[in-house]
């Protein structure tokens, strides 16, 4: 199956940061990268700085089967 890069702008406080994926090239993987972005702001609630808050959306993105894609 074909792959796609999915992107995501995080945000936590005045920190920002930019996550590449890699993820199957498919409505079910992008009903699965939408459903993951909508959990994020949840994540995000739970954490006290920007480097929990990094650790933890990755984490939360490969547990819906994306790949971190360092750039």
């Amino acid at each position: 199956m074909a792959k796609k890069t999915y992107i995501i702008n995080l945000q936590f406080g005045t920190w920002t940061n930019q996550l590449w994926f890699s993820g199957e090239d498919s409505e079910i993987a992008q009903n699965k990268w939408a459903d993951a972005k909508r959990e994020l702001e949840r994540i995000g609630d739970s954490c006290s700085n920007s480097n929990e808050f990094f650790l933890k959306a990755v984490a939360h993105f490969e547990s819906y089967g994306f790949t971190r894609i360092q750039k």
